[in-house]
């Protein structure tokens, strides 16, 4: 039988990442939460990231050079990987991937979490601008 994962190709190699029951206790244990707050979490956080990524590798099977989530986030950079929206649909593909979500629970997270993201950066533009129009409106302090 076939295994089902996510597979990810980069400079000519493919990584096989999956989330196996043995992994997702593993990641209980450490952060004292369940999976899917893990992968909730894990495009803010680049400690759950990383053990996300080194659980997902790990798998039996997989045939993974690299298996240090550590490792291969900096791979990841070098692929292109920015922001958490990125990384946050990495983390929602994976736990689809391996049966934590439905593909379409997935694309619905990537969505809100695009559309989150434009708001955050809206609102940081309009902080800006109200920013340097109070430094515009200030009087000119005289010495």
């Amino acid at each position: 039988m076939a295994r089902k994962y996510l597979p990810l190709r980069g400079d000519g190699a493919e990584y096989r990442l999956r989330l196996t029951i043995g992994g997702q206790r593993n990641l209980r244990a450490r952060f004292g939460e369940e999976t899917l707050q893990t992968v909730f979490l894990a495009a803010a956080d680049a400690e759950r990231m990383c053990a996300l990524l080194t659980e997902a590798l790990s798998w039996p099977e997989s045939g993974n050079t690299v298996t240090d989530g550590e490792a291969f986030y900096d791979l990841l950079v070098d692929w292109g990987y920015r922001g958490q929206e990125r990384f946050g649909g990495l983390a929602f593909d994976l736990a689809a991937a391996s049966g934590l979500l439905t593909e379409s629970q997935a694309t619905q997270l990537k969505d809100t979490l695009h559309t989150a993201m434009e708001e955050a950066f809206t609102q940081l533009g309009e902080q800006s601008e109200e920013h340097v129009q109070e430094q515009l409106d200030a009087p000119f302090l005289q010495a």
